[in-house]
């Protein structure tokens, strides 16, 4: 779906107005488009940050330069999120608010930080608060990461309150292809965009950004019904699908999952442990072998691709965004934290255990899962509430993330430890200029670096320095 242009134009150039063409576009015309963007935005952006997270590995043919974190910039992903969503949502916040259409600019807000979070969370600070006034700030000053983080639940506050509101002159309908239209799942989603931006600061606040998560948790998406997904069909392909599961049927390689994930289910890291959403993210064709996956950084000895036949690379799969299985996995990792659990110690309490194994069973559901009860019984998974680790919450939620740019934040935010993610290792031929670290944001587009040079100087920073989240 293309984006309708939304610049005006100055007005002696009035004189080449088609009076039979609108002069402005419609709220419920504008909604659809950014939706789009927003998940085309997570794909282009998924597509570096999957092989981060080692979820996926390039083959040598495909981006084997970002597997290997040499120069990464992901122009596509920055231009799609920032000149497409975040550009056309200012526009439909600022239009709904001037009609008094109260759902849209609370939908509109949701969106912007949503994408915010994506764009902030990739490459740190970003242009938010002196952007979109076109030829009157053509080089908008770049905002802290801090400052947009405040920004984010800024925005989710403000949603809520708009989203709340009995009355919108206009109101979403089918227009609204994440929840045709139903507000009350757009509340939930902001809630649930506030837990995962509060779980963000865990390393920096502890215990008060654990409860701060649970609390806006209580209101948030509560079953697989609510996630924030778009669906997509058989004209309008999933991304995943048209651009690398139909390039697999044409031997045109790109990207496959990684060994780094494929051993945590194949039975190879926890021997005897067999997980069954392995072909639901990993199709190995013929092959009566072993599932394996690529490794990072080399892009050889898997056997495993993302085809048709696996669930997240079908022609009418839906773009996950947020789920009810990532929420209940913040939850889990909160109530851990809440509790005085780190990274090294075992037990919780049985309520972080519960949420631990709902998240898991979320997922499998999610999947269409009918094998279930083997893995959940296995005692390697039901290790009980007084054996739980972060380790094995976050590998669940690694898993559940498959193809999300969020699990590259979770990999960031415990400094990729073996200890927590078992198997996690530099990519082989790493990139030498990180010096033996593992990549934690990536650099600036060249469009950027060319239209507001002198701002972007200012907040360029290295591949492998971190994020104000990450201690």
């Amino acid at each position: 779906m293309a984006l309708l242009p939304l610049a005006s134009c100055d007005s002696y150039l009035d004189v080449n107005d088609d009076p039979n063409r609108a002069k402005a576009v419609s709220s419920d015309a504008l909604l659809s488009p950014i939706i789009v963007a927003t998940a085309e935005g997570h794909y282009s952006l998924a597509i570096y940050t999957s092989m981060f997270a080692q979820q996926l590995a390039a083959y040598p043919s495909g981006f084997q330069q970002a597997d290997q974190h040499i120069d990464v910039r992901a122009n596509t992903a920055f231009n799609t999120l920032y000149l497409n969503s975040l550009n056309n949502a200012d526009v439909l916040v600022k239009q709904a608010a001037a009609e008094g259409s109260s759902h849209y600019v609370g939908i509109g807000k949701v969106l912007q930080a949503l994408n915010l979070g994506l764009l902030s969370d990739t490459w740190g600070a970003v242009p938010f608060s002196q952007a979109f006034q076109g030829p009157l700030e053509l080089t908008p000053a770049y905002d802290s990461q801090e400052q947009i983080y405040t920004t984010i639940q800024r925005l989710l506050d403000e949603a809520l309150v708009e989203l709340q509101k009995p009355t919108s002159t206009v109101r979403p309908g089918g227009d609204d292809l994440i929840y045709g239209g139903k507000i009350s799942s757009w509340i939930k989603a902001a809630n649930s965009l506030k837990a995962r931006y509060a779980i963000h600061l865990v390393e920096k606040d502890g215990v008060a950004a654990a409860n701060n998560a649970l609390t806006y948790l209580a209101n948030g998406i509560s079953s697989n019904l609510e996630d924030m997904q778009v669906v997509y069909n058989d004209k309008n392909l999933n991304p995943w699908n048209r651009n690398i599961a139909i390039g697999t049927t044409t031997g045109n390689f790109i990207t496959a999952p990684s060994s780094t994930l494929i051993n945590l289910m194949n039975g190879i890291t926890y021997p005897g442990l067999v997980d069954p959403r392995l072909p639901f993210l990993a199709d190995k064709g013929t092959s009566t072998a072993n599932y394996a996956g690529l490794r990072n950084g080399l892009g050889t000895g898997g056997n495993t691709n993302i085809t048709a036949n696996t669930w997240y690379a079908k022609p009418n799969s839906p773009l996950l965004m947020v789920t009810f299985s990532e929420m209940k996995f913040i939850e889990a990792e909160a109530r851990f934290i809440a509790n005085g659990g780190t990274r090294t110690s075992v037990g919780s309490t049985p309520e972080a255990y519960a949420a631990y194994l709902a998240g898991i069973n979320a997922h499998m559901d999610k999947l269409g899962v009918a094998n279930k009860s083997e893995y959940l019984n296995n005692p390697q998974v039901a290790v009980g509430a007084e054996n739980l680790t972060l380790s094995l919450i976050m590998k669940e939620k690694l898993i559940a993330l498959y193809l999300n740019p969020e699990a590259w934040v979770d990999v960031r935010r415990y400094d990729y430890a073996s200890a927590i993610y078992p198997g996690m290792a530099l990519p082989a031929n790493h990139n030498p200029a990180l010096n033996g670290q593992f990549i934690r944001r990536v650099l600036y587009p060249e469009s950027e670096g060319a239209r507001n040079a002198e701002e972007v100087a200012k907040v360029t920073k290295g591949l492998a320095e971190k994020m104000f989240w990450d201690l």
